[in-house]
């Protein structure tokens, strides 16, 4: 061989090893089938597209990443979310649907994915059945949302009792808090990051007082009940929390028993009631709730609330109304934006300001600093104009970083034809700030019918993702996860 074919040859032998060093793994994803189930289609507008049910539950490891997952993620994010595995005669979203949980894990740089339906008493007799059981349409989904608070990792819905998994996501079995809870919890508790206390309620459709209060200690000991006095069975889905008051919004969407057994969405929009902000003291279980009026409006979700100089402070999604049906009309109706509503503890006047005009859901922070002065939250922003087009609902192309102190906002857009859901910040384990962390959630594309799982920098917030990790299935469009370290 000749000297310059010699150095050419060994030049390209020693570039490509570098290359390859570089490259990250392309090895094939490690794909098994858990269990599968009859498939089936439906024109219904929260049942195709990226809201469609899959039909598998499957464990996949070894899954393709681009960029750097960073070394100190250890745990595993969790999402819940409706997945019907039989066709519905009706369906009324989001009310309905069995609850499906997707894990994201990481352990040693590695990620593995897998999902399983939550294995409910109404899915179980539906199995045994093998079709939908229209008696059962009010039945416990547990599709909502899932905490973990002591020992327990429980999955939520809005008026059951939790439905305990483990870390695998298979079902155990209905809580009660070794029977201290009757009846149900709802899907929106709240954890004190400074005390480790579990916040939350259920309200009742039948009994009064139609709203009860709990706190339950570390170690999921009921250590407060407190009954509240609302006039009517109403749905209330989330509450909030500062260091000395829980927060209730008891808006007018009024349980209609006539509406119930017509097999329809239970609720009726009463505007004439106006809405009630109901302030309970945490710490003095003696002193009576503060009611407050205010003209009608609707909220799903509260981003955080704290308090400041005698006043209190509260962030949420705001509608002006609510109506159930799921028409195309009615849907565009249906604009949101973020709100705060400020309140003198001492006079009790009340001041409304928008902080936002897009239409935005699924509203999120650092949970480290949730009942305290925050700078920072994280809400998913919705494209009515591209869902029309589509004729698909709940399609968000980007996120919104909001700076509620400098009123300012940032925006990270996903690649085009995909769209994400709620995110969650998972806080870094030696973060100094309140942007020391992780900005995730799935991300659906239209153009592979795959999902993937970015990790965003809340610090470059505008940026690529630092990783995303690529899913060869898809993960239907859901509610709420967290991260469990």
């Amino acid at each position: 061989m000749k000297r310059r074919q010699f150095l050419i040859q060994s030049s390209l032998a020693a570039m490509t090893a570098i290359a390859y060093h570089q490259l990250p793994s392309q090895s094939s994803p490690i794909y098994k089938q858990h269990t599968s189930y009859k498939s089936w289609k439906s024109d219904h507008i929260f049942l195709r597209g990226i809201n469609a049910p899959v039909f598998e539950e499957v464990d996949i490891k070894n899954l393709k990443v681009s960029g750097d997952i960073p070394k100190e993620l250890k745990g595993m994010y969790v999402r819940n979310g409706p997945n019907p595995m039989f066709k519905p005669e009706s369906y009324s979203y989001p009310i309905e649907g069995d609850g499906m949980l997707h894990g994201i894990y990481f352990n040693n740089g590695e990620v593995s994915y897998k999902n399983r339906w939550i294995q409910t008493r109404g899915l179980t007799y539906e199995m045994f059945e093998g079709k939908q059981l229209n008696e059962l349409k009010f039945k416990n989904y547990a599709n909502t949302n899932i905490i973990a608070h002591g020992d327990k990792l429980l999955a939520l819905y809005e008026t059951g009792l939790p439905y305990e998994v483990n870390k695998d996501l298979e079902t155990i079995g209905e809580w009660d808090f070794n029977h201290q809870l009757e009846q149900a919890m709802t899907a929106h508790p709240k954890i004190d990051p400074h005390t480790g206390e579990l916040h939350f309620y259920r309200y009742s459709f039948f009994n009064t007082p139609y709203l009860h209060y709990y706190v339950a200690d570390s170690n999921n000991k009921i250590v407060r009940e407190m009954p509240i006095e609302i006039p009517q069975p109403t749905m209330i889905h989330d509450m909030a929390m500062t260091e000395n008051y829980v927060i209730f919004f008891n808006c007018p969407l009024v349980f209609n028993m006539t509406e119930a057994k017509n097999n329809n969405i239970p609720f009726v929009w009463q505007e004439e009631e106006g809405s009630t902000i109901i302030l309970v003291d945490r710490h003095n279980i003696d002193k009576q709730p503060i009611y407050l009026k205010t003209e009608a409006f609707w909220t799903w979700h509260f981003m955080n609330s704290f308090e400041t100089d005698h006043q209190l402070l509260i962030d949420f999604v705001a509608y002006p109304k609510i109506q159930s049906e799921n028409d195309w009309e009615t849907m565009l109706t249906h604009k949101s934006n973020l709100r705060r509503v400020t309140i003198d503890l001492e006079t009790h006047n009340m001041d409304f300001q928008d902080l936002d005009d897009r239409f935005v859901e699924l509203p999120i922070i650092n949970q480290n600093y949730a009942a305290r002065a925050y700078q920072f939250g994280y809400a998913s922003y919705y494209d009515t104009k591209l869902s029309s087009q589509k004729k698909i609902p709940n399609l968000s192309p980007s996120l919104v970083q909001y700076d509620v102190v400098n009123q300012s906002h940032k925006v990270h857009h996903y690649k085009p034809g995909c769209y994400g859901g709620e995110a969650a910040f998972i806080p870094s384990s030696h973060g100094q700030s309140e942007l020391d962390g992780y900005v995730v959630t799935f991300v659906y594309n239209e153009n592979t019918n795959t999902s993937d799982f970015v990790i965003i920098d809340p610090k470059n917030f505008e940026a690529e993702p630092i990783a995303t990790i690529h899913l060869p299935v898809r993960v239907p469009g859901g509610f709420h996860g967290n991260w469990i370290a």
